[in-house]
């Protein structure tokens, strides 16, 4: 299973007509789009201002099905056109992960947050560091009470991985990341594994909140 994102940065402007025009790009591209596709902000996180459309699909093909009928739709090109005046100068950026291990998710009912972790395997530790990644999620689970999944990069930084976690609401999120510093285990593990292959700068935490 592959999890397809694209992000753009709004700039300034008023924050009522940029919501607006999101929903309305998310509602068009549910209309044609072969895959549920769903709306994201960063919370409490990096990137402030910044959307991201996300979809789950199995298969490449329908990506490039998608983008093939969305490349001749007027109506999504003219709201092209209309966000061109809500985009900041950052670029507009495509990624796609391939999920390792996909726990239990509703794609067309996604959860209301999600914490995404990142990390890069260390020269020479691919293997390895794929298995550890396995465990840290099987982990992670047990101390959080929350489904972790686990994937790796397929275009972006090369050897790029990512645990990602689901929850409800925002006291959720709180419950389970309050329980999963609190599991001594859980660190332990970290600190005799992870130093020896992933690289010991550039890892990131994030969350994002859906907006439709």
């Amino acid at each position: 299973m592959y999890l397809f994102h694209r992000s753009a940065r709004l700039g300034p402007g008023s924050a009522h007509e940029q919501m607006s025009w999101s929903l309305s790009m998310t509602e068009k591209v549910n209309q044609i789009s072969e895959t549920p596709v769903s709306l994201w902000t960063p919370f409490l996180s990096p990137g402030v201002n910044t959307l991201i459309w996300t979809t789950m699909v199995d298969s490449l093909s329908t990506l490039e099905a998608t983008n093939d009928k969305l490349l001749v739709d007027e109506g999504y090109h003219m709201l092209l056109e209309q966000g061109a005046r809500y985009a900041s100068t950052d670029a507009i950026n495509d990624g796609l992960v391939q999920f390792l291990q996909l726990e239990a998710t509703n794609v067309t009912n996604p959860p209301a947050y999600v914490s995404v972790v990142q990390a890069q395997l260390a020269p020479g530790s691919y293997v390895h560091g794929i298995e550890v990644g396995l465990e840290i999620a099987q982990r992670a689970k047990a101390a959080s009470g929350v489904d972790v999944s686990f994937a790796i990069a397929t275009t972006g930084i090369y050897g790029q991985v990512e645990w990602h976690a689901g929850y409800d609401s925002v006291e959720h999120l709180q419950r389970a990341n309050e329980a999963l510093n609190a599991d001594i285990s859980f660190a332990q593990y970290l600190d005799s594994e992870v130093k020896q292959v992933y690289q010991p700068t550039g890892a990131t935490q994030k969350v994002f909140r859906r907006l439709a």
